[in-house]
């Protein structure tokens, strides 16, 4: 699978311009990491599809070019919409079909004051809305949530998935394990999610899933905050071996505060442990 972190590395934490995002795809190609997931806020100057062709193109194929010379696959994330997401929606689908991004992933949680059955119909409409109306070719990740109360679970996304065009599942373990307070405790656990989403949305799943993976911190509600690796009870190597059994192939997006060089040390140890 390919690996790959958000944001940034331990220089740049965050990227917030083309040329620090141009620094960063340097340093994960020296690394040895090929995935990068794009912050919004490196967009947010964009408010329009107009806009966006006649003054932000060229620095959007300029990085979709770099990325590519350096062989690391680009992603994009939203997960803050409010109320109205039909404008971002919008905005970051284009952007990621401009950039020929491997997944625009995205929470949905946009309707947070609504019954979650409620919630959900109005997800799938939103979604199906937007693809057919753009008629773009980006593919949207739909994030598994980290809090009980929100639109989320696995059982969900699963189902948003089945009822849009253009989705598919983005698992979250970390989120998954804080909303099931600490579930994840044993490669089967991981396992059963595995299957639970194969069975979900066919077989063709496993040879190219999407995944984020870090250390989190919970409560009896679900996510508290994010955290590193050695200060979580979620175990990256129960993942891995669970992936393993099932051949699996696609991207694994690490979310770590100290970022490559931990990711790194801890990759080694896992390497050493499944070989």
């Amino acid at each position: 699978m390919k690996i790959g972190v958000t944001y940034g590395v331990s220089q740049i934490p965050v990227v917030k311009t083309i040329d620090q995002t141009i620094e960063v795809l340097r340093e994960l190609y020296k690394v040895g990491f090929r995935a990068l997931v794009l912050p919004p806020d490196l967009f947010s100057n964009i408010t329009d599809s107009t806009e966006l062709y006649k003054d932000h193109y060229g620095d959007l194929l300029r990085l979709k070019n770099i990325a590519k010379k350096f062989g690391i696959e680009l992603s994009l994330r939203q997960t803050d919409f409010g109320d109205m997401p039909d404008n971002s929606l919008r905005i970051f689908s284009t952007i990621a079909s401009v950039m020929d991004c491997r997944i625009f992933v995205i929470s949905p949680t946009f309707y947070p004051r609504m019954p979650q059955s409620q919630a959900l119909r109005l997800v799938v409409y939103k979604i199906n809305e937007i693809v057919n109306e753009l008629r773009v070719n980006a593919t949207i990740g739909i994030e598994t949530s980290g809090r009980a109360g929100e639109l989320g679970s696995i059982e969900d996304v699963i189902e948003i998935c089945k009822r849009t065009k253009n989705t598919e599942p983005a698992i979250n373990w970390a989120h998954l394990h804080a909303r099931g307070v600490g579930c994840l405790k044993s490669q089967d656990d991981f396992k059963s999610i595995i299957e639970k989403v194969r069975q979900g949305v066919g077989q063709q799943w496993l040879r190219d899933a999407y995944f984020f993976f870090s250390g989190i911190k919970y409560g009896p509600s679900g996510e508290i905050a994010h955290t590193s690796f050695v200060n979580s009870d979620l175990r990256l190597e129960h993942m891995i071996r669970a992936a393993l059994s099932y051949g699996m192939g696609g991207t694994i997006i690490f979310e770590e505060p100290e970022r490559e060089k931990q990711v790194v040390e801890m990759l080694d140890q896992i390497g050493d442990m499944v070989r």
